[in-house]
Formats: C-alpha cells, structure tokens, sequence
C-alpha cells in the first residue's frame, strides 16, 4: 500500500479537468480556536482586542504581547488549498477531529476562517449540518421550510411553490403543520433534507445528515443525490459510511490532522484512510507493547500461547453470574502481531481466556462479526469445526480459545464479538447435530458486545485485480472460459 503521507498534497491545485468550471477554490485556509487555562483569560483576550487602531503605538504592541500568553491557540484547519469544479460528487472522510465539519461549515459559510480565502461561485448553497439547528423551534414545518428559502433570497413564488414537493418528500403529513419542536429526530431529518433539495442548489453540502434516517429514507436520499448530480449540482458528502462513499462518490477528500491528505480517486482515498487507521493502531501498540508469544499462523489454532499479552474484557453479558466469563484477549495477524488493520485474504487470529464457574456440559468457544451499521454477518463456533471438539469443564478451569478466520469479505469497518455456548449430549444424535436439534437446545452461557474494531483493506500487492470479489464475502469459486468447437 503506498505510504499516506508521501500521497499528502496539501499545496495541489488537484488538476481540474480541462474545460471544467471552478465552482469552489480555498486557498491558505486555516481555522484555529483558542484555549483558555483560566475564566478571566477571555475577558482579558477581549479587551486587549479591543484595543482601537488609533491608540498609540506602544500602547498596542503591548497588548498584542499579552495577548499571545493568554490561552492556547489550537488549529483545526491548517493551510487548506483546494479547487472544486462545478458537478460531480465529493466524499469527505476522515477520522474523529481530523477537519471534516470545520472544513464544511467554512464552506457554507456557518464558519469563518482565522486566514486564507474561500471563493464560492454560486449563491445557491444549500448545506444539512447539525441537525435541525437551522429550524425554529417554535415554527412549523411550513414556516421554516418559507423562512430556509427566504434566508437564501429565494424569489417568493418559487420559495411558495416549492411547499408540496417537500411535503411529498418528507413524508410527514399533518406535522408539516405543526411546530418543529413536537417533531422527532427523523422527522427532523425528512424536512431538513427536503427543504435542502428543493431549493435547487448548486452546491449541496451534507454532514453525516443521512445517517440518522431509517435504511429507506437514506435509499430515497441518494437515490435523489444521483439526480440532483446529473443535472449539474456539486455534493459533497461527508460520512463514516465508506462504502456508501466508495459507491456514490466519484472522488474523495481525505482529512487528516486538519489538512488535506490526499483527494482523488475515491477507492485510492479509502485505502489511504486504511492505511493511515492502521498507522495509529501500531503507533499506540507500539507505545503500549509488551512481548508477544510465538508468532500466531492459522495453522497453530488450538497450541500454546502463554506468552500472549491480553487486553482485559470489561463488558460482558451476563456480567456476574455467568457460568463461565470472559479474562482477557488478544487479536493479531498472521504474523503474531497485534493490528487492527487487514488486507482481504489475511488472517485474523483472536485468543482469549476463560475462567469457568460452574460445571457446564459441552463448552464451545465462538466469535461473531458484525459490520459498520451493526448487522450480524457471521459467527463460528468450536462444536462447527469438529463435534468431538467441546468439553464439558468443571468449576475453577482456565481455557484458553485460539480462533483464526480468513478474512474473505469487502473492504470495509468491522467489529467482533466474544461467544459461549453450551450444546448438550442430548442434541447430538450418532455424532451428528442438525440446526434444529442446535435452536432447541443449545444455550448461550456468556457474550460480548462489539469488543474489537478493525478495519479490512483492498490489496495493491495481489496479482491482476486488487481486490477478490463484488459484495460482502468472498465465496470458493472455480471459473473457466473455453472456446467451444462447433
């Protein structure tokens, strides 16, 4: 994977296409905020600020010395230069106070920067920022709807006959009359994201706004996302939603630290995002490394790994009386080290110990997965990889589970799980165990919420394509084309 910081064009003009418009140019753009250690230090701040340019000399240069020792100055944005040309669909990701809605807020004009310029050539910005925080609270939804288009110098009979293509698209009925204040958050969202759209903008600017819908309203959303930029308008969108972002978006600003990493392609973008969570997961286990055990391969599941260091499990379900409880765990890769980070076809290894606490017939370690939204994709268990495998296990046992999946599934944000379950004799019939005899009796004895994120990348190394399939998971595959002899 190439290196994100040696892919970092803070300075670029991001080479617009020839004959394409600038609709948007940011050039030297910095938003810093300043940290008081003390209440009186803004007071102070303030009224050496106002110091009137016509004070004498002297008097000045002092109160611009004092002012530099009052507080911290602390930027959020650093030396943006950036060129947007007019259509097309821009993602914005990047980690948690990497920049992203700072960035946006200067954009639409929320915000303005500490230094630099920000050229908009258009008057029709529409932006969904915080949710609702537009909306008077005391207005209906009619009202606030005449008021957004009124802020914006929408002509009065366009702002009027825009009223029923939001109601139809909001789908919020006898509440378009009624006080926004009696709306729920998703009713929220509905009216919002109407009034933006119907406004006609030329430049549309959504913040993490779609995420709060349900599965439906968000297909409807950038079902008219895709018109809206067929017919010329520029989006950008930011998101934790990567996928969504790799399939709608036709390039991507990567933010990092409040600078631009890297903007283009929106798969090269991704991976570059992948590469730089997978920098900050080494850099904190390097800072907090302890030696590690014989390198975990998959070959070596159910051998020894007492020189493992585990990180201690702190939720679990139940808690107290379980009969048997999770210790501590571990998750490396095939080379026995410990990462977040994977690329598709790599193993993944998790180790984890058990303490039991009273007789249990049975026991079968397991894990599950789940995605970025919280959908369950898969789960394993001991008894699955050979009957003969549970135990039945006494109070004041130590085990120790050792689980190694091949990562065969799309590029993306995933979480696992821990799992214990007790399937009895009685299930079993002549060494065999169907999936109803396991829903009727098996019985989970303890699990785990999402205990551990990571995150799964394409393969830049991997001969011809680098990536190994379309959609969620990998299925073993035998293919041939043949020329047939007629």
């Amino acid at each position: 994977m190439t290196d994100p910081a040696n892919s970092q064009r803070p300075n670029a003009d991001n080479d617009l296409p020839a004959g394409k418009e600038t609709l948007l140019s940011l050039r030297g753009v910095s938003k810093s905020y300043r940290l008081w250690h003390k209440p009186y230090e803004r007071f102070l701040y303030g009224t050496l600020n106002s110091v009137p340019r016509c004070a004498p000399g002297v008097l000045r240069r002092a109160a611009a010395t004092r002012k530099e020792h009052l507080g911290t100055e602390v930027f959020a944005l650093s030396e943006i230069n950036l060129d947007i040309e007019r259509g097309g669909s821009i993602g914005v990701i990047g980690r948690n106070g990497s920049g992203k809605s700072t960035l946006l807020q200067l954009i639409a004009g929320v915000l303005q920067p500490t230094t630099g310029q920000i050229s908009v050539k258009t008057k029709r910005v529409a932006a969904l920022l915080e949710l609702g925080s537009s909306f008077e609270p005391e207005f209906t939804g009619r009202e606030n709807v005449l008021l957004h288009g009124a802020m914006l110098d929408i002509p009065e009979e366009e702002n009027q006959g825009r009223l029923q293509e939001v109601l139809d698209f909001s789908e919020i009925g006898e509440y378009f009359e009624q006080p926004v204040r009696t709306y729920s958050s998703g009713m929220m969202l509905r009216l919002a994201f109407a009034s933006s759209i119907t406004l006609r903008p030329d430049l549309l600017i959504v913040d993490e706004a779609l995420s709060v819908g349900d599965i439906f309203f968000q297909q409807r959303c950038f079902e008219k996302i895709r018109e809206l930029v067929a017919h010329g308008v520029t989006i950008f969108l930011a998101s934790h939603d990567l996928r969504s972002i790799g399939e709608f978006c036709e390039r991507t600003l990567l933010m990092n630290e409040g600078r631009v990493a890297f903007f283009g392609d929106s798969k090269t973008a991704i991976d570059h995002y992948y590469g730089l969570t997978q920098s900050d997961r080494m850099l904190r286990a390097t800072k907090s490394a302890m030696p590690l055990g014989d390198s975990i391969e998959p070959d070596m599941v159910g051998h020894s790994s007492s020189g493992v260091a585990l990180e201690p499990v702190k939720s679990m379900h139940p808690n107290r009386d379980a009969a048997a409880r999770f210790l501590g765990f571990a998750v490396m890769d095939q080379a026995g080290k410990h990462t977040g980070f994977f690329r598709q076809g790599d193993w993944l290894t998790i180790i984890y110990d058990i303490e039991v606490r009273a007789e249990i017939e049975n026991l079968s370690c397991g894990i599950v997965y789940r995605d970025d939204r919280g959908f369950f994709l898969h789960a394993k268990y001991l008894f699955q990889d050979d009957v003969r495998k549970p135990r039945n296990v006494k109070v004041g046992e130590r085990l120790r589970a050792t689980i190694s999946s091949r990562l065969d599934v799309n590029a993306g944000s995933y979480t696992l799980g821990l799992d214990l379950i007790s399937v009895p004799d009685l299930a079993f019939e002549d060494g065999k165990l169907t999936f109803a005899a396991f829903e009727l009796h098996h019985r989970r004895v303890c699990t785990t919420p999402g205990l551990f994120a990571f995150t799964v990348s394409f393969n830049p190394e991997r001969e011809g394509a680098e990536f190994t399939h379309l959609g969620l998971f990998d299925l073993p595959s035998r293919m041939s084309l043949e020329q047939v002899n007629r």
